[in-house]
């Protein structure tokens, strides 16, 4: 029987060492708790200390304990806890408070100090229990018979009287009532009525009280019919001195029913350890956070393997939150939502790993704003991301070479039939006037637009060629002498337009440095003035270029200008001739893909290219095309 009232007793001081980081069991306790530093400076409380005290928890950490306690108490916890901190452990230690509202309350204080693997001081950790009533009843009976016997009949707790041979002199009417079943109760010694004992231990307190003059506590069964445990109680045993005061004539035994708070405990430590073992074992990244600063204060260690580490306590050692966001105001964002909506869920976040690796995380989050704490659990989801952006990236590989196919698709349907339709109706015409006297005046001219025709097919099989290889792969950027590639462009255009009056020129005020181009530059320009060329109605074509030096957002480029006096270009249509690729628009006159191909190799170069009117307001007075070049 000694050896279950010992485990007992071993269970109960199990539950007041409970760690710290498992703070749902003390948290929801009705047990007050509160954790001191080596300075006796609060670290932290639970909530029923705050209920019990009446403050704010800001309001009390950092605080000395010793500013809640009356001046005697407060000198007494300066020499006690150096003796606390020697011996590890204190039990039953008394001290007089002062609540927030100047009630005071006297406790039981019981202490366990704390070690880090080093054996120096961490933390104490205690546990108190309000005695106010208990000792005033102690005080009250060493000094009133009267106010005994009222107590006898009143109190919901139970109470015995017993002589210095621990018989049972006297008991109330909650003790009868427990004991029913023992009855009768009075003559007979007190373990043999209500203890698990059958006979006297040396731990029982009802004897230590008798030998040290001194009130002894300790947790027992409640004992039913036929020697049954059928609950749990408080035992206070108080020496009973004579009306001098002097002598110690007997005990009272001060009993109250803990059953209740014995099972809410043990159902407490259940879920503790099936907390424990969900938080260790669950498939997921779990942590809690500070909200202050993102440093995590706890996480399990598939979280911590989430990050490149190998265990959790080096993570908690390591990682802060806030230094790992590739887009920092994430965080913000994402504290926002949860101050708004009370929680988050699936929020996908991207952050970076120990070594700096990337890593996509779902997150679901929640917070408490008070005790400046965030709750989450997170999935890595570094593969879905993954997947979801190749699915991207194929699909838009997807459209373009679909579009590629159907740009070329309609310009073989659109510009090389009209090139076929041409070269027929001539030949056609020929075959009418071949036996005439129409056919020695015009043959030249059919032939003339067969050769015209035939050279613009040849034109726009090189074009659609050169456009291909420029989307297929990077060219060779290399330093150009643009000046060379002008003279070159324009001896080329010159042959093809010899039965037209025309005119070319350059204009360049000085040297001109090289700039960033490659073989394709000269086929660019070539557009260029061919389009100039091909829509002038002009009896005398005329184009010139000017070349010249300018600055493009602080970069030294040389800049291009082609002037012409042909047909011009509307307003409407000074984009569109440069993004006819990969679009079905029939209104281009069948020009082709020669500006196009010219915004794409200048793109390919870093430059730029657009067109403007030459005589502003006017688009009927010729066009401006404009080049920018980056020098070498």
């Amino acid at each position: 029987m000694c050896e279950i009232l010992e485990n007992n007793r071993d269970n109960i001081l199990k539950l007041r060492e409970i760690e710290k980081r498992y703070k749902l069991i003390y948290e929801y306790t009705s047990i007050p708790y509160q954790s001191l530093d080596e300075n006796v400076e609060i670290v932290d409380v639970n909530q029923a200390w705050l209920d019990f005290f009446g403050y704010d928890k800001e309001e009390v950490i950092g605080k000395c304990f010793g500013e809640y306690l009356v001046l005697e108490s407060r000198e007494l916890l300066n020499s006690r806890f150096s003796y606390f901190k020697e011996i590890g452990e204190i039990q039953d230690v008394e001290y007089e408070i002062i609540k927030k509202d100047g009630i005071h309350r006297i406790i039981w204080l019981d202490g366990r100090i704390e070690y880090d693997e080093n054996g120096n001081f961490t933390q104490a950790h205690c546990f108190f229990k309000d005695i106010t009533e208990r000792k005033s009843i102690e005080n009250q009976l060493r000094s009133s018979k009267t106010f005994l016997s009222n107590v006898f009949t009143s109190i919901q707790d139970g109470i015995s009287i017993l002589d210095k041979d621990l018989n049972i002199l006297r008991v109330n009417p909650i003790m009868e009532l427990w004991y029913s079943h023992s009855m009768p109760m009075l003559g007979k010694k007190c373990y043999e009525v209500y203890h698990e004992r059958n006979k006297p231990c040396e731990i029982c307190p009802s004897l230590q009280a008798l030998r040290s003059g001194q009130p002894a506590y300790e947790v027992v069964p409640k004992i039913g019919p036929k020697q049954k445990i059928t609950g749990w109680l408080d035992l206070y045993s108080f020496p009973l001195l004579d009306e001098k005061g002097g002598q110690i004539i007997g005990v009272i035994e001060y009993v109250r029913d803990i059953s209740e708070r014995i099972k809410t405990e043990d159902r407490l430590r259940d879920s503790e350890i099936k907390y424990k073992y969900l938080f260790e074992n669950a498939q997921v990244g779990l942590y809690w956070s500070r909200i202050s600063d993102g440093k995590f204060i706890e996480c399990n260690e598939i979280f911590a393997k989430l990050f490149g580490y190998e265990t959790r306590e080096e993570l908690l050692e390591d990682y802060i939150a806030t230094e790992h966001y590739v887009y920092p105001n994430q965080r913000n964002e994402m504290l926002d939502a949860i101050r708004k909506n009370k929680e988050v869920r699936d929020s996908e976040i991207l952050v970076t790993k120990r070594d700096g690796t990337p890593i996509w995380l779902s997150i679901s989050a929640r917070m408490f704003e008070k005790e400046n704490r965030i709750e989450g659990a997170v999935i890595d989801i570094t593969k879905r991301k993954k997947a979801e952006q190749e699915l991207k990236e194929s699909e838009v590989r997807y459209k373009k070479a679909y579009d590629k196919a159907d740009f070329y698709k309609d310009l073989l349907a659109h510009d090389v039939s009209n090139i076929l339709n041409n070269i027929n109706a001539s030949i056609q015409l020929i075959e009418l006037w071949k036996e005439g006297p129409e056919m020695s005046s015009n043959s030249g001219d059919m032939i003339e637009i067969i050769k015209q025709q035939l050279e613009r097919g040849t034109s726009l099989v090189s074009n659609v060629r050169k456009h291909s290889e420029i989307e297929e792969g990077d060219k060779l950027v290399k330093s150009v002498d643009v000046i060379n590639v002008i003279n070159e462009s324009i001896e080329n255009v010159l042959s093809r337009f010899q039965y037209r009056e025309i005119e070319i020129n350059i204009e360049k005020a000085n040297e001109i440095p090289n700039v960033k181009g490659g073989d394709l530059l000269i086929d660019a320009i070539e557009n260029i003035l061919i389009n100039g060329a091909l829509h002038n109605e002009s009896d005398m074509i005329r184009i010139s270029v000017n070349v010249s030096e300018v600055y493009n957002n602080a970069e030294k480029c040389v800049k291009l200008e082609f002037k012409d006096n042909g047909i011009g270009i509307i307003d409407n249509r000074k984009k569109a001739i440069f993004e006819r690729s990969y679009k079905k628009d029939k209104s281009t006159g069948g020009m082709g893909i020669g500006l196009s191909l010219v915004k794409t190799i200048i793109n390919s170069y870093d430059g730029q290219v657009k067109v403007h009117n030459r005589v502003m307001g006017d688009h009927t007075k010729g066009s401006i095309f404009v080049v920018l070049l980056k020098q070498w």
